[in-house]
């Protein structure tokens, strides 16, 4: 049997998404260690600047994860 085509892409669409949000996550975190532990100036900029995209990336992801329907569970 299987999972139909459809379902399968609606799938694989969710953990793609998944997938990037745990990648964004941990950059972020590494991010916020920089900017919390670090004593060079430019390093803490190039973190913050980067940390701001990837907030707005985050953000943005998040949505489409939303509409795409991988929010919990689908009623029959």
């Amino acid at each position: 049997m299987g999972i139909p085509a459809a379902g399968r892409a609606e799938f694989d669409q969710c953990r793609l998404i998944d997938q990037v949000l745990n990648r964004l996550g941990n950059a972020m975190a590494i991010n916020r260690l920089i900017i919390a532990e670090s004593g060079d100036s430019t390093a803490v900029a190039a973190a913050s600047d980067a940390l701001a995209q990837q907030n707005e990336s985050y953000r943005h992801t998040k949505r489409q994860r939303s509409k795409a329907g991988c929010d919990g569970w689908e009623r029959d």
